[in-house]
């Protein structure tokens, strides 16, 4: 083995020259930033070719990529991104490289970081033609200020530039935008580690000073009342008690600035109690007010292991808290779900020749894949469609692509269409091992991340350990070594 010495310590100080590291790392900040610049006509290449090759493409219109969308889906693969980051990647080579001749002057020469000439590129990609040359020489002659200063602005900072901008060259644009903004408001929830999950929301200004204000009062309320806590733990639990629903008859919570049973301009508050006594959503108290509530269980008992309990739209928790949960609530009603992990465990010649896949196969490929399957992709698997990845014969099922647990993946919409349209060959295995390769004769492999693929996992790492309890003594050496006699002793049973 050996070992890449980068700074050498001269004898007896026992320190490297600073001016020296600052250089290197300098040195080494300016070649990343080349090859940043590399990668960004890399995408727009692609997309060069990826045009050509539609231009001359005879299928219809329907059958026919967008080159921007397989330039992506490649580099997604090629680079390890995500499709988020590579579509930014594809957007952004694009533009530099068309019409960003500043930013593409500036990012050749190294002098601007490749997530920055991202940022600075996509933002400027929603900026029309007329103005778009403007406001490039604007944001870059103060960006190439900043970073001469050793200052690199922030996303915020880069969309703050620009939007400012925008609206001094051309007001009614930036009307536009802001108009265009409210419809892309959104609100997005994601599993975490440790039994907890991240909400992600984009809401107008005004909306979300109202729901700072509100949760901000109710967790002061509650910290005044004695509520033990930090003040982010109790803004957590205020806007957790939003989620509580009013036994059924019962009108809205009382309005704090107009009394009881009062409703003011038409504003209904939520049924939120101030003070200690933030009420905390349960599952049953949901399931009462009418919410479908769809829950899984995973047998897992019979091979050792405790059974899972698996939200189909959500995350997971313990069968026991489940339990006391719903004997909390109010009249729940909750539809339980058993599942066998083991593979095929629905598959039958019955329903392998038919096309329609049953919906208890595709919640179980839904279960099992978690997302879309294709490299880098995160879209839900209940966004996705449910697709045989050997195409169905309609004409003579019996020759192939069976509607089987083995055969069929989740793909959101647009990779759907890419694996439809596209020149990539999937294979999948028996536990929904995915092997993508590309017509550059590359192999990009996914493996299930959904809830039935970690119980799966699960299972056969218990497995795994049993075998190896009985495989290695306490003495840590084999039970049964090579070359042991296998006989069995008389009298022994097997």
């Amino acid at each position: 083995m050996t070992t890449r010495v980068l700074f050498a310590v001269p004898e007896p100080l026992g320190m490297v020259d600073i001016k020296v590291v600052s250089e290197a790392a300098r040195a080494a900040t300016l070649a990343q930033n080349r090859a940043g610049a590399t990668r960004l006509e890399a995408a727009h290449v692609l997309v060069e070719q990826y045009a050509r090759l539609d231009q001359a493409d005879s299928r219809p219109a329907y059958a026919r990529l967008d080159p921007q969308a397989r330039a992506r889906d490649h580099l997604a693969s090629a680079c390890q991104l995500t499709c988020w980051h590579a579509a930014r990647l594809v957007t952004a080579g694009v533009q530099i490289h068309r019409r960003l001749p500043r930013l593409r002057s500036t990012v050749d020469r190294g002098l601007v970081p490749e997530q920055l000439a991202v940022d600075i590129a996509c933002r400027l990609a929603d900026v029309p033609d007329s103005i778009v040359t403007d406001v490039e020489d604007d944001v870059m002659a103060r960006i190439a200020e900043d970073l001469a200063g050793g200052d690199r602005p922030g996303r915020p900072a880069v969309d703050s530039l620009i939007d400012d901008s925008v609206r001094r060259h051309d007001p009614a644009t930036a009307d536009e935008s802001e108009a265009a903004a409210a419809e892309a408001r959104t609100v997005r929830f994601r599993r975490a580690r440790n039994g907890m999950a991240t909400m992600w929301a984009k809401l107008s200004a005004t909306d979300a000073e109202l729901l700072r204000s509100r949760i901000e009062t109710d967790a002061t309320a509650a910290s005044r009342d004695g509520l033990t806590g930090t003040m982010d733990q109790l803004r957590a639990d205020a806007l957790a008690a939003l989620a509580v629903y009013a036994p059924a008859g019962r009108a809205s919570a009382t309005n704090r600035a107009g009394g009881d049973g009062v409703d003011v301009d038409g504003i209904e508050l939520g049924d939120v109690a101030l003070g200690a006594d933030l009420p905390r959503p349960t599952v049953g108290n949901a399931a009462a007010a009418g919410q479908p509530i769809r829950i899984s269980v995973i047998a897992a008992a019979s091979r050792g292991l405790p059974n899972r309990v698996e939200f189909v739209h959500g995350t997971y928790s313990s069968f026991e808290w489940l339990c006391r949960e719903l004997l909390e609530g109010d009249d729940a009603s909750v539809r339980f779900e058993l599942l066998d992990p083991a593979p095929g465990a629905l598959d039958s010649p019955e329903h392998a020749l038919r096309y329609v896949i049953t919906p208890a196969m595709a919640e179980r490929i839904r279960l099992r894949d978690g997302t879309c399957r294709h490299p880098g992709c995160s879209v839900a698997a209940r966004d996705c469609d449910v697709d045989h990845v050997i195409a169905f014969n309609r004409t003579d099922p019996e020759l192939g692509g069976p509607t089987a647990e083995w055969n069929l993946m989740c793909l959101c919409r647009k990779h759907h269409r890419e694996k439809t349209f596209g020149t990539n060959a999937y294979r999948l295995g028996p536990l929904g091992d995915l092997v993508i390769t590309t017509d550059t004769g590359h192999e990009h492999r996914t493996r299930p991340r959904g809830p039935l693929a970690r119980a799966r996992d699960d299972i056969r790492e218990r497995e795994w350990d049993e075998f190896a309890d009985r495989l290695i003594g306490d003495d840590g050496l084999l039970t049964n070594p090579p070359g042991a006699d296998r006989r069995r002793p008389r009298g022994r049973p097997a």
